[in-house]
């Protein structure tokens, strides 16, 4: 496939930029008398906030690795264990059923929370020298994502930072031209971390925020009895042409501890969320056919609604040797407003909880936690950690969504009394490596009961009795001839129980990621290359459909996506502190052909994408 004069000019950018930086990497390096680098990742670490609040000594040096730089999307750095509707910035399923850990009060609109940067992802540093990664990545037909982070120690003992990502992305089909958006989505968060010098007071502070936008398409209109390759046309028909979603989020975060003595410390946690929720269709126009029912306005759909969450958390915790502890209570208020209710919806939760681990050394623990919420919502369970074995169990009993019980817009209205769902986990892997092999075998059962999900007509259900979910799966690495890697990983996964339970969820048999790579060293050790292949699996399945005005995933049985590999092919190489890839995503795909995400929804097309990573010490 040749490439544009635009995407060359690209190339040519991002090249220019990567030899610049060499440059100044070059002129710019701190040296000491004997011209030997001082500062670098082997003195810059971060840990993020639940390292520091259970105490886990898990100071962690920054990641010089690249191997995995193509896989630059929320998704694949997700190991494609989350579904987009195929193209960058678009909502997002998970494919595999996972208990929640939130077993409070939520809106129930996730579908964006992906690429949301939660404090609890907030990664705080401890640098001696000003740090900054940057990574730009430049793809085809309009898609660009670009991740920058920098931190520095103001004093020893007091660091500060930002981290900021921006994803932008054309429409893949149906498209005007250049320009026409997708997607564009802001994520950023700022962050402070300071220590007394005795060490007894520690103090973190956490800002984030995400603005991500969607015109929203509906899917790809075919008429009936023309050929599927027409869903590949990328001038092919959609069914929304004036629909645009948005979910913001905004969260402060404070962190406060005093350690009276190692065994006996106090801590308090400050934490506020607001999460705005649209979907707009103005005018609504050709695009009124898409709609069941219309409700309320004839003319244009408008709606809205808002959660406003605030928690304070209070607690004790110490190390009692190779013990930690942890008790503590929690206040949270969440407000819920929406556009066309009268009255908002008051929640006030009061619960208290735990932590406990035992360190028997840096490769093995045990741990047990848990939190109940009066009212009757609680979540427990406990893991054993080896360097050859793992194992895990946990119960959840959780409170439906916010929107799950009631709703009313444009085109819905429902008003629902639910049970409370209740799932059991348990989970565990054997691990055997040596410097040729490693595999790691691992299985999983749950146990689900009274399943809240989105039925045929596109509203919230609870399904009657339980379902069983089980899953094998095997990790398996493999080095030939010191130079050749093949990683794999495979999930089998199979589901018993009460049909109604069984036929709420819709999840692949068959599941496979698969790199396969050569890497090594060239032009005298200079460069590191690393050339391969990407590939995912998933076996054929009727997978949910997407209902965008409700922001979620429903039943349907009448289109079957089927199985499919997609293939990636990559180039990257390392040069002292500059990295960058070079791929052709798809490369598999044919003139009108491709794999679909979900009905009605076709994956990202063949595209060439150009991406450079910079780390500056200085």
């Amino acid at each position: 496939m040749g490439l544009s004069k635009t995407m060359w000019a690209r190339i040519g950018l991002v090249i220019f930029l990567g030899c610049t930086a060499i440059g100044a990497m070059a002129q710019s390096k701190i040296v000491d008398d004997s011209t030997k680098q001082v500062y670098g990742a082997y003195t810059t670490h971060f840990q993020h906030f639940e390292d520091i609040k259970y105490n886990k000594d898990n100071l962690q040096k920054v990641d010089t690795t690249f191997g995995n730089m193509h896989r630059f999307s929320v998704q694949e750095s997700l190991n494609n264990k989350v579904q987009s509707l195929g193209y960058l910035g678009t909502a997002m399923h998970p494919l595999f059923y996972t208990p929640p850990t939130q077993i409070g009060v939520r809106s129930g609109f996730d579908a964006y929370v992906p690429y949301y940067i939660t404090a609890n992802d907030v990664e705080y540093f401890d640098t001696k020298s000003p740090f900054t990664p940057l990574d730009v990545v430049i793809g085809g037909n309009g898609r660009a994502f670009t991740n920058i982070k920098h931190t520095r120690n103001i004093t020893p003992y007091w660091n500060m930072g930002f981290h900021f990502r921006k994803i932008n992305a054309d429409k893949q089909v149906a498209s005007t031209g250049k320009g026409d958006n997708q997607a564009t989505s802001t994520a950023y968060y700022l962050f402070s971390d300071y220590q007394s010098a005795n060490g007894k007071y520690r103090t973190l502070g956490s800002i984030t925020r995400l603005n991500h936008k969607i015109w929203e398409q509906g899917g790809i209109i075919i008429p009936p009895g023309d050929p599927v390759n027409a869903y590949f046309d990328k001038d092919a028909s959609v069914k929304l042409n004036n629909a645009q979603s948005q979910d913001f989020r905004f969260g402060i975060h404070l962190y406060n501890e005093y350690k009276i003595r190692n065994e006996f410390q106090l801590y308090q946690s400050f934490e506020t969320i607001k999460n705005k929720n649209f979907y707009r269709d103005k005018p609504l126009g050709a695009d009124a056919g898409f709609y069941d029912q219309i409700l309320i306005s004839p003319d244009s759909t408008t709606d809205e609604s808002q959660t406003n969450q605030l928690i304070n958390e209070f607690g004790i915790k110490g190390d009692l040797a190779k013990m930690f502890y942890s008790f503590y209570v929690k206040f949270r208020n969440v407000k819920y407003y929406t556009r066309y209710l009268p009255d908002d919806q008051l929640f006030f939760e009061n619960s208290g909880g735990f932590e406990l681990r035992y360190d028997f050394d840096s490769l093995q623990n045990i741990k047990a936690s848990g939190e109940y919420i009066l009212g009757g919502y609680y979540r427990f369970g406990g893991a054993y950690f080896m360097k050859f074995f793992t194992v895990e169990y946990w119960r959840t009993q959780s409170r439906p969504g916010i929107i799950e019980n009631s709703y009313f817009g444009n085109h819905f209205f429902w008003e629902n009394n639910f049970a409370t769902p209740t799932s059991d986990l348990l989970k565990g892997s054997l691990i055997y490596k040596n410097k040729f092999l490693r595999i790691e075998p691992f299985a999983s059962v749950t146990n689900v009961k009274n399943h809240i999900y989105y039925d045929y007509d596109q509203t919230p259900s609870q399904a009657e009795g339980s379902a069983q979910l089980l899953s094998f799966g095997i990790d398996l690495n493999l080095i030939f001839f010191k130079r050749i890697f093949w990683e794999n990983e495979g999930i089998y996964t199979s589901i018993t129980g009460d049909s109604e339970a069984v036929n709420s969820f819709r999840i692949p048999e068959l599941f496979v990621n698969s790199k396969l790579y050569y890497g090594g060293y060239m032009f005298n050790k200079k460069i590191y290359v690393m050339i391969g292949a990407d590939a995912n699996y998933k076996s054929d399945y009727y997978a949910p459909a997407y209902n965008p005005v409700l922001q979620q995933f429903y039943l349907q049985d009448n289109f079957l996506i089927p199985s499919y590999t997609k293939v990636d092919a990559f180039v990257e190489f390392q040069i002292d502190q500059l990295s960058a890839f070079l791929k052709m995503e798809h490369i598999n795909q044919t003139q009108f052909s491709g794999y679909f995400t979900y009905p009605y929804y076709v994956g990202q097309p063949k595209v060439f994408d150009i991406g450079i990573r910079w780390l500056f010490y200085n």
